[in-house]
């Protein structure tokens, strides 16, 4: 009896073994190939699957290799900032795939390909189980379905051009906030060298705290400010893991790091949103802010809306609203300081609509030239290198049936110096290609520069309108050179960011 038991035992814990060994030996080889097989009949190539890690470790090394010095100073940044992709491209060709540990990421580089992904979220969804999208941007930025269409909703009047306009009068004060303190430094000197990274994260951080959640900096904004740097640090060092399922889970130093700093931005967070609660429940009116926004649905019950879910948008915005306008605005003011005639042509133009008075609101529609500068920096240096979408189920998309459950990411990097679709000229800092705009029907079917479709950026005008202002404001009070000191770096960390810094020359306009 007692064998027989033992006997059974045995038998069922053998079926356990060998049922979990066809598990992993599913999950880790024999789905991957069969995806390879599907992706090749479909006319894309790529590197045969390497189990568990796939391309990761390539990625890396010549993630690494590329970053190891700074370049010339050139505007042809690819082989910087997408090295994996530009290898693959000029290997394969545009139909082509790279292994993220077990899954296969499709690159899509036809703009109309591109165009229809962005217009189908319902199909081409944002990854799920992203824990470090969900850590560093989350909210509004990481949200699906009928969260996403809520909050948007909520969302949508705070970031309406006539309210964005009225932010003007706050954007500008805290510029020249920001020249009053270069000023002191300059009184005795002909010039200074400024770390331009350095100086606009603080000044886009107090515009966002006076606009978006309609306050000053507070104590708990300038500890959120130091614990999202620790958080992008500890985030570039994770980068190898992420392919590794449960990485999150893992008790590396670097993963506890930026579980204990996102913890406590919620803190922080919290504190801010009840306060400005309690505020509003005492008679504050709503300033047509965000937070208030926010609150306001809160309040009312049949919304919906949690407080969980407003300290999630709060912290997303303070996050990503400002990044998503502080990285972008140093190359602005990059290309600025490396075609001096292009930003004499700006200074005039400036000088022309605004004289020696505060730029106002009443000038933002004749900014022309500001405008295409701002466009051109975006395209040579697109503030997101990649975005990354999935489908669940096979999906048509052109002449192609996608089958279910691969990634796709959209190279924008490399889409913005494609000669195919720019021209030969494409590495050339030529801001005249905007001379129309972006809304006539071509710049709108080959530039994504705030995403697209119905996912767009909700803050793309502020982004705008911030920009546009921080630009005139300085062109009215100095020349931007670059310094001798400046090391040319540009590299892909969640945004594009200058690796060494971005150090810039102010002179004061005589």
């Amino acid at each position: 009896m007692d064998a027989t038991i033992a006997s059974i035992v045995i038998s069922v814990i053998a079926l356990v073994i060998f049922k979990y060994t066809i598990k992993q030996a599913n999950k880790y080889w024999f789905r991957p190939k069969k995806m390879e097989k599907r992706l090749r009949e479909i006319g894309f190539k790529g590197n045969p699957y390497r189990i568990i890690f796939g391309d990761s470790k390539d990625v890396d090394r010549m993630r690494a290799q590329v970053t190891s010095k700074p370049m010339e100073l050139s505007d042809d940044i690819v082989f910087r900032v997408l090295p994996y992709h530009l290898h693959l491209l000029q290997k394969y060709g545009k139909k082509y795939f790279i292994w993220f540990g077990m899954k296969p990421r499709l690159s899509i580089l036809d703009p109309m390909l591109v165009k229809d992904i962005l217009s189908r979220p319902n199909e081409f969804r944002k990854p799920g189980n992203d824990q470090m999208g969900t850590v560093l941007a989350g909210g509004l930025f990481m949200s699906e379905g009928l969260t996403w269409t809520k909050h948007k909703k909520i969302l949508n009047p705070s970031f309406h051009i006539d309210r964005i306009k009225n932010m003007v009068p706050s954007i500008v004060e805290s510029c020249l906030e920001k020249i009053e303190k270069w000023n002191l430094s300059l009184a005795s000197k002909e010039s200074i060298e400024v770390d331009m990274v350095q100086e606009i994260d603080p000044l886009i951080g107090d515009i966002m705290c006076k606009t978006v959640v309609a306050g000053p900096i507070s104590e708990e904004s300038k500890r959120m400010y130091q614990l999202r740097i620790m958080m992008n640090q500890q985030a570039a060092k994770l980068a190898r893991l992420m392919f590794f399922p449960g990485w999150w889970s893992l008790q590396t130093q670097e993963v506890k790091t930026i579980k204990a700093a996102h913890k406590e931005t919620q803190s922080l967070v919290k504190k801010m949103v009840t306060r400005r609660l309690e505020e509003m429940k005492n008679g504050a009116s709503n300033q047509g802010d965000m937070l208030s926004s926010m609150l306001e649905a809160f309040q009312d019950e049949a919304s919906g809306v949690s407080l969980d879910d407003v300290i999630e948008e709060c912290r997303s915005f303070s996050f990503i609203g400002k990044e998503s306008t502080a990285r972008p605005l140093v190359w602005m003011l990059y290309v600025l300081a490396r075609y001096p005639d292009w930003q004499e042509r700006a200074r005039e133009e400036v000088l022309q609509i605004f004289g020696d008075q505060k730029p106002n609101v009443d000038g933002l529609n004749k900014l022309k030239i500001i405008t295409m500068i701002i466009y051109e920096a975006l395209r040579l240096y697109p503030p997101t290198g990649v975005i990354h979408r999935c489908i669940s189920k096979d999906t048509k998309l052109g002449d192609m049936v996608l089958p279910a459950w691969i990634q796709i990411t959209i190279p924008i990097t490399l889409m913005n110096h494609d000669p195919d679709i720019w021209g030969e000229d494409v590495n050339q800092f030529k801001p005249e290609r905007f001379d129309e705009g972006v809304f006539n029907s071509e710049m709108q079917s080959i530039f994504f520069p705030f995403s697209g479709g119905p996912r767009k950026c909700i803050g793309q005008s502020m982004a705008m309108v911030t920009s546009k202002f921080v630009i005139a404001t300085f062109l009215q009070h100095f020349i931007l050179e670059l310094s001798p000191s400046y090391l040319h770096a540009p590299r892909h960390s969640f945004f594009l960011v200058p690796q060494h810094g971005m150090k810039l020359v102010l002179r004061k306009l005589v």
